[in-house]
């Protein structure tokens, strides 16, 4: 009786470990911010979701923030997108400014940062970024003086996009 119930209990905890490790490596996953680049949203060291689920069956969109391999370290940073594939990015007169595939060029409305926000490329004037190839995104912090993101290392490819961040 005793040897049953040993192997009941053993079969439970495996289905239970086997069922969080299914939902932590293919629906949602906790992360924890590493420094201050996405400021005012997301504070140093807050804990966050990661919803791996969601890109499975969409592509991601300007606005979301989300998890991904930096290309030049292999580490795990969460930015916001700005620029999607075919855009081109510039940054001028402290502003990110945007042009679609036709030419057209628009300033980014930002809501999510507070109204005094500046924003400078990485050699700190004006700069135009190459076009955004298919499977890129531009991505850059809500913290535009602390952040590493692709004003330095360049859009970034689908294929090392985590997830989208779950609030």
């Amino acid at each position: 009786m005793f040897v049953h119930y040993v192997l009941k209990t053993f079969r439970l905890v495996l289905i239970v470990i086997v069922g969080l490790l299914f939902i932590r490596s293919f629906i949602v996953e906790p992360g924890r911010v590493n420094g201050r680049s996405m400021e005012p949203t997301y504070y140093d060291e807050r804990i966050f979701f990661v919803n791996k689920f969601l890109l499975l069956f969409s592509e991601p969109e300007r606005g979301q923030i989300i998890q991904f391999i930096e290309p030049t370290s292999n580490e795990l940073f969460i930015k916001r997108i700005i620029g999607l594939p075919g855009e081109q990015v510039k940054v001028q007169q402290n502003k990110i400014f945007l042009v679609d595939t036709e030419g057209n060029e628009t300033v980014l409305v930002e809501d999510y940062l507070p109204d005094n926000t500046v924003t400078r490329s990485a050699t700190g004037g004006a700069e135009d970024y190459s076009v955004i190839e298919e499977n890129e995104y531009f991505v850059v912090g809500d913290n535009r003086k602390m952040s590493h993101d692709s004003r330095h290392f360049g859009a970034v490819d689908r294929s090392l996009i985590q997830g989208v961040v779950i609030k």
